[in-house]
């Protein structure tokens, strides 16, 4: 894995580009919940869901 992550999100989630065999793999993490993406644009799509749904529940 990548040391750095690639993307941040604004509540802390992360977003970590790994390669695979069939090419890249995108990681994104977010309070101990981590999923795996094909592409970096449907990872940040899940990261903001994913900080979105911990806003809504704070509220």
């Amino acid at each position: 894995m990548a040391s750095q992550p690639v993307l941040i999100g604004a509540l802390g989630g992360t977003i970590h580009q790994l390669k695979a065999s069939g090419g890249e793999l995108f990681q994104v993490c977010f309070q101990g919940t981590c999923l795996y993406c094909d592409s970096l644009h449907v990872g940040l799509a899940h990261l903001n869901r994913m900080e979105r749904a911990t806003r809504k529940e704070a509220a």
